[in-house]
Protein backbone atom coordinates (compact mmCIF):
# COMPACT_ATOMS: atom_id res chain seq x y z
CA UNK A 1 0.00 0.00 0.00
CA UNK A 2 1.16 3.52 -0.54
CA UNK A 3 0.59 6.58 1.55
CA UNK A 4 0.21 9.84 0.10
CA UNK A 5 0.41 13.53 1.53
CA UNK A 6 0.68 17.00 0.64
CA UNK A 7 3.99 19.35 0.56
CA UNK A 8 3.10 22.63 0.91
CA UNK A 9 6.34 25.02 -0.27
CA UNK A 10 4.39 27.86 1.57
CA UNK A 11 5.09 26.52 4.76
CA UNK A 12 8.29 27.30 7.14
CA UNK A 13 8.88 23.76 8.11
CA UNK A 14 9.41 21.69 5.12
CA UNK A 15 10.21 18.22 5.46
CA UNK A 16 10.98 15.39 2.77
CA UNK A 17 11.12 11.75 3.19
CA UNK A 18 13.78 9.48 1.94
CA UNK A 19 10.92 6.90 1.43
CA UNK A 20 8.71 9.52 -0.68
CA UNK A 21 8.43 10.30 -4.69
CA UNK A 22 6.34 13.14 -6.01
CA UNK A 23 3.07 11.71 -7.86
CA UNK A 24 1.85 15.23 -9.23
CA UNK A 25 2.91 19.02 -9.05
CA UNK A 26 0.02 21.23 -7.89
CA UNK A 27 0.37 24.62 -9.33
CA UNK A 28 -3.23 26.79 -10.37
CA UNK A 29 -3.88 23.03 -11.67
CA UNK A 30 -2.31 19.27 -11.34
CA UNK A 31 0.32 18.04 -13.13
CA UNK A 32 1.18 13.93 -12.99
CA UNK A 33 5.08 13.42 -12.46
CA UNK A 34 7.01 10.06 -12.73
CA UNK A 35 10.14 10.83 -10.25
CA UNK A 36 11.74 13.88 -8.57
CA UNK A 37 13.51 14.99 -11.62
CA UNK A 38 10.41 14.97 -13.29
CA UNK A 39 9.09 17.16 -11.31
CA UNK A 40 11.86 19.64 -10.65
CA UNK A 41 11.45 19.88 -14.39
CA UNK A 42 7.86 20.40 -15.00
CA UNK A 43 8.03 23.17 -11.73
CA UNK A 44 10.80 25.29 -13.47
CA UNK A 45 9.01 24.64 -16.60
CA UNK A 46 6.18 26.52 -15.21
CA UNK A 47 7.88 28.65 -13.67
CA UNK A 48 10.06 30.19 -16.48
CA UNK A 49 6.65 30.89 -18.45
CA UNK A 50 6.04 32.96 -16.03
CA UNK A 51 9.23 35.02 -14.32
CA UNK A 52 11.59 34.23 -17.76
CA UNK A 53 13.79 36.80 -16.53
CA UNK A 54 13.95 35.53 -13.19
CA UNK A 55 15.29 32.46 -14.72
CA UNK A 56 17.69 33.98 -17.40
CA UNK A 57 19.53 36.12 -14.27
CA UNK A 58 19.60 33.07 -12.39
CA UNK A 59 20.84 31.19 -15.11
CA UNK A 60 24.05 33.39 -15.21
CA UNK A 61 24.54 34.35 -11.40
CA UNK A 62 24.17 30.36 -10.48
CA UNK A 63 28.10 30.28 -9.11
CA UNK A 64 26.97 27.85 -6.65
CA UNK A 65 24.83 26.26 -8.94
CA UNK A 66 21.77 25.42 -6.79
CA UNK A 67 19.93 25.92 -9.40
CA UNK A 68 22.38 24.38 -12.13
CA UNK A 69 20.62 26.27 -15.23
CA UNK A 70 23.17 26.97 -17.38
CA UNK A 71 23.49 28.01 -21.43
CA UNK A 72 25.75 24.81 -22.00
CA UNK A 73 25.25 20.74 -21.08
CA UNK A 74 28.83 21.08 -19.79
CA UNK A 75 29.43 19.25 -16.68
CA UNK A 76 25.58 17.95 -16.66
CA UNK A 77 24.09 14.41 -15.95
CA UNK A 78 20.38 14.45 -16.91
CA UNK A 79 20.27 18.14 -18.69
CA UNK A 80 16.69 19.18 -19.82
CA UNK A 81 15.62 22.00 -21.86
CA UNK A 82 13.99 24.79 -20.67
CA UNK A 83 14.14 27.26 -23.09
CA UNK A 84 15.91 27.43 -26.59
CA UNK A 85 19.29 28.32 -24.79
CA UNK A 86 18.90 27.18 -21.26
CA UNK A 87 19.22 23.50 -19.25
CA UNK A 88 18.44 22.61 -16.21
CA UNK A 89 20.45 19.54 -14.32
CA UNK A 90 17.88 17.70 -13.11
CA UNK A 91 19.79 15.19 -11.40
CA UNK A 92 19.73 16.91 -8.07
CA UNK A 93 18.83 15.50 -4.69
CA UNK A 94 14.71 15.70 -2.84
CA UNK A 95 15.81 18.89 -0.77
CA UNK A 96 17.95 20.48 -3.33
CA UNK A 97 15.11 20.20 -6.00
CA UNK A 98 12.70 22.06 -3.25
CA UNK A 99 15.71 24.35 -2.61
CA UNK A 100 16.00 25.37 -5.95
CA UNK A 101 12.22 26.10 -6.02
CA UNK A 102 11.78 28.00 -3.66
CA UNK A 103 15.09 30.11 -4.87
CA UNK A 104 13.37 31.41 -7.77
CA UNK A 105 10.10 32.38 -5.79
CA UNK A 106 12.47 33.98 -3.69
CA UNK A 107 14.12 36.05 -6.42
CA UNK A 108 10.88 36.66 -7.90
CA UNK A 109 9.55 38.55 -4.56
CA UNK A 110 6.44 36.05 -4.43
CA UNK A 111 5.60 35.60 -0.92
CA UNK A 112 2.34 33.32 -0.81
CA UNK A 113 3.77 30.71 -2.92
CA UNK A 114 0.65 28.92 -4.36
CA UNK A 115 2.90 25.46 -5.29
CA UNK A 116 2.32 21.73 -3.71
CA UNK A 117 3.85 18.56 -4.23
CA UNK A 118 1.80 15.52 -4.12
CA UNK A 119 4.10 12.44 -2.56
CA UNK A 120 3.66 8.61 -2.14
CA UNK A 121 5.30 6.99 0.31
CA UNK A 122 6.74 3.68 -1.10
CA UNK A 123 8.03 0.79 1.35
CA UNK A 124 10.70 -1.52 0.51
CA UNK A 125 8.33 -4.09 -0.39
CA UNK A 126 5.83 -2.04 -2.18
CA UNK A 127 5.15 -2.57 -5.59
CA UNK A 128 3.91 0.98 -7.12
CA UNK A 129 0.38 0.14 -9.35
CA UNK A 130 1.53 2.64 -12.06
CA UNK A 131 -2.07 1.98 -13.96
CA UNK A 132 -3.98 3.77 -10.48
CA UNK A 133 -0.98 6.58 -10.28
CA UNK A 134 -0.93 7.41 -13.90
CA UNK A 135 -3.90 8.23 -16.30
CA UNK A 136 -4.16 6.25 -19.24
CA UNK A 137 -3.22 8.91 -21.64
CA UNK A 138 -0.05 9.07 -19.91
CA UNK A 139 1.02 5.71 -19.40
CA UNK A 140 0.05 4.85 -23.19
CA UNK A 141 2.55 6.78 -24.51
CA UNK A 142 6.47 7.49 -24.83
CA UNK A 143 8.37 8.35 -21.53
CA UNK A 144 9.12 11.96 -21.60
CA UNK A 145 11.88 12.32 -23.59
CA UNK A 146 15.40 13.11 -21.76
CA UNK A 147 17.83 15.10 -23.60
CA UNK A 148 19.45 14.32 -26.62
CA UNK A 149 22.13 16.18 -28.17
CA UNK A 150 21.16 15.10 -31.78
CA UNK A 151 17.25 15.82 -31.06
CA UNK A 152 18.32 19.27 -28.91
CA UNK A 153 20.66 20.98 -31.21
CA UNK A 154 19.72 24.53 -31.42
CA UNK A 155 18.96 25.75 -34.88
CA UNK A 156 20.33 29.65 -34.24
CA UNK A 157 18.72 32.35 -36.55
CA UNK A 158 21.53 33.55 -39.52
CA UNK A 159 22.51 37.11 -39.02
CA UNK A 160 23.46 39.30 -41.71
CA UNK A 161 26.05 42.58 -41.61
CA UNK A 162 22.94 44.00 -43.79
CA UNK A 163 20.18 43.28 -41.09
CA UNK A 164 18.73 46.17 -39.31
CA UNK A 165 18.08 45.91 -35.46
CA UNK A 166 14.38 45.72 -36.05
CA UNK A 167 15.29 42.28 -38.29
CA UNK A 168 17.60 40.71 -36.28
CA UNK A 169 14.98 40.87 -33.02
CA UNK A 170 12.23 39.22 -35.73
CA UNK A 171 15.05 36.12 -36.05
CA UNK A 172 15.00 36.20 -32.28
CA UNK A 173 11.52 36.06 -31.50
CA UNK A 174 11.27 33.76 -34.29
CA UNK A 175 13.07 31.08 -31.93
CA UNK A 176 11.09 31.81 -28.89
CA UNK A 177 8.90 28.46 -28.12
CA UNK A 178 5.31 28.17 -28.71
CA UNK A 179 2.94 29.47 -26.51
CA UNK A 180 1.19 26.42 -24.14
CA UNK A 181 -2.13 25.72 -24.70
CA UNK A 182 -4.01 24.51 -21.20
CA UNK A 183 -6.55 22.75 -23.52
CA UNK A 184 -3.71 20.18 -24.92
CA UNK A 185 -2.26 16.77 -23.82
CA UNK A 186 0.35 16.77 -20.83
CA UNK A 187 2.54 15.61 -23.71
CA UNK A 188 3.47 16.89 -27.21
CA UNK A 189 2.17 14.10 -29.46
CA UNK A 190 4.20 15.63 -32.23
CA UNK A 191 7.66 16.25 -30.69
CA UNK A 192 6.91 14.28 -27.52
CA UNK A 193 7.78 17.22 -25.13
CA UNK A 194 6.13 18.05 -22.15
CA UNK A 195 3.43 21.38 -22.29
CA UNK A 196 3.21 23.52 -19.46
CA UNK A 197 -0.47 25.21 -19.42
CA UNK A 198 -0.77 28.57 -18.74
CA UNK A 199 -1.52 29.38 -15.37
CA UNK A 200 -3.73 32.05 -13.37
CA UNK A 201 -7.39 32.81 -13.17
CA UNK A 202 -7.35 36.65 -12.93
CA UNK A 203 -8.27 39.00 -15.76
CA UNK A 204 -9.38 41.83 -16.63
CA UNK A 205 -11.36 44.17 -19.61
CA UNK A 206 -10.01 47.52 -21.47
CA UNK A 207 -10.60 49.29 -24.29
CA UNK A 208 -12.94 46.03 -25.61
CA UNK A 209 -9.38 43.74 -24.89
CA UNK A 210 -8.83 40.88 -22.31
CA UNK A 211 -5.87 41.00 -20.61
CA UNK A 212 -4.88 38.08 -18.88
CA UNK A 213 -4.56 35.32 -17.15
CA UNK A 214 -2.09 36.05 -14.34
CA UNK A 215 -1.29 33.89 -11.51
CA UNK A 216 -1.30 35.85 -8.42
CA UNK A 217 -3.47 40.29 -7.91
CA UNK A 218 0.27 41.65 -8.21
CA UNK A 219 1.08 40.75 -11.89
CA UNK A 220 -2.51 41.58 -12.70
CA UNK A 221 -2.25 45.12 -11.10
CA UNK A 222 1.53 46.35 -12.87
CA UNK A 223 -0.37 45.17 -15.49
CA UNK A 224 -3.50 47.56 -15.25
CA UNK A 225 -1.63 50.18 -13.82
CA UNK A 226 0.71 50.33 -17.20
CA UNK A 227 -2.85 50.55 -19.38
CA UNK A 228 -4.28 53.18 -17.08
CA UNK A 229 -0.81 55.41 -17.44
CA UNK A 230 -0.98 54.53 -21.01
CA UNK A 231 -4.55 54.55 -21.61
CA UNK A 232 -5.66 57.90 -19.54
CA UNK A 233 -2.39 60.08 -18.89
CA UNK A 234 -4.00 63.00 -17.68
CA UNK A 235 -6.41 61.32 -14.87
CA UNK A 236 -3.40 59.49 -14.07
CA UNK A 237 -0.92 62.15 -13.45
CA UNK A 238 -3.64 63.69 -11.54
CA UNK A 239 -3.39 61.55 -9.21
CA UNK A 240 0.96 61.06 -8.66
CA UNK A 241 1.60 62.00 -5.24
CA UNK A 242 -1.59 60.99 -2.97
CA UNK A 243 -2.04 59.11 -0.52
CA UNK A 244 -4.99 56.74 -1.17
CA UNK A 245 -5.29 53.10 0.75
CA UNK A 246 -5.82 52.46 3.75
CA UNK A 247 -1.98 51.87 4.50
CA UNK A 248 -1.56 55.33 4.04
CA UNK A 249 1.38 55.20 1.98
CA UNK A 250 2.35 56.24 -1.86
CA UNK A 251 1.56 53.99 -4.57
CA UNK A 252 2.05 56.56 -7.69
CA UNK A 253 4.63 58.72 -8.28
CA UNK A 254 5.70 60.86 -11.00
CA UNK A 255 9.54 61.07 -12.64
CA UNK A 256 12.27 60.14 -9.73
CA UNK A 257 9.99 60.34 -6.29
CA UNK A 258 9.54 56.77 -6.60
CA UNK A 259 12.84 56.38 -5.22
CA UNK A 260 11.57 55.23 -1.68
CA UNK A 261 8.99 52.76 -3.08
CA UNK A 262 9.69 48.78 -1.77
CA UNK A 263 9.05 47.55 -5.17
CA UNK A 264 8.73 50.06 -8.25
CA UNK A 265 7.59 49.51 -11.63
CA UNK A 266 8.00 51.85 -14.50
CA UNK A 267 4.60 53.32 -16.47
CA UNK A 268 4.44 55.13 -19.59
CA UNK A 269 4.51 58.53 -19.28
CA UNK A 270 7.08 58.59 -16.77
CA UNK A 271 5.05 57.27 -13.92
CA UNK A 272 6.11 54.95 -10.76
CA UNK A 273 4.31 52.78 -9.05
CA UNK A 274 4.74 50.87 -6.04
CA UNK A 275 3.62 47.10 -6.40
CA UNK A 276 4.52 46.42 -2.76
CA UNK A 277 1.54 45.85 -1.06
CA UNK A 278 -0.95 42.73 -0.30
CA UNK A 279 -3.64 41.59 -2.10
CA UNK A 280 -6.27 43.30 -0.59
CA UNK A 281 -4.60 47.08 -0.76
CA UNK A 282 -3.77 46.47 -3.86
CA UNK A 283 -7.23 45.87 -4.94
CA UNK A 284 -8.11 49.19 -3.16
CA UNK A 285 -5.82 50.95 -5.22
CA UNK A 286 -7.29 49.43 -8.50
CA UNK A 287 -10.67 50.05 -7.61
CA UNK A 288 -9.52 53.89 -6.80
CA UNK A 289 -7.46 54.31 -10.07
CA UNK A 290 -10.41 52.73 -11.71
CA UNK A 291 -12.76 55.19 -10.52
CA UNK A 292 -10.72 57.84 -11.14
CA UNK A 293 -10.44 57.04 -15.14
CA UNK A 294 -14.38 57.10 -14.66
CA UNK A 295 -14.65 53.05 -15.04
CA UNK A 296 -16.40 50.77 -13.21
CA UNK A 297 -14.42 48.55 -10.89
CA UNK A 298 -16.58 45.02 -11.53
CA UNK A 299 -17.04 45.42 -14.92
CA UNK A 300 -13.29 45.98 -15.67
CA UNK A 301 -12.46 43.36 -13.35
CA UNK A 302 -14.61 40.36 -15.00
CA UNK A 303 -13.19 37.26 -15.47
Amino acid sequence: MSDRRIIDLSGTDIEVRDDEVPISLIYFGKLTVRDWEDLFFVAVKCLYTEFPDVINKLCSKDSRRILFLRTTTIDMIHPRRIAPIIFLETKRTPKEIIQAILTIFHFAGIININMKIEVTKVGAGDVIDLEKMFPPEILNKNPVEKFSPEKSRINFPNFSLDQSIDEMIAALDAMEPKKFSPQKNFQNDKKNELEVPVFGSLFFHLNGKRYGPFANEKYRYVELMKCLAEFFPDEMLKQAGRHINSKHRLTLMHGKSYLYFREPVMLPNDLFTDKGFSDNILIENEKYYLEKCGLNFETVMRA
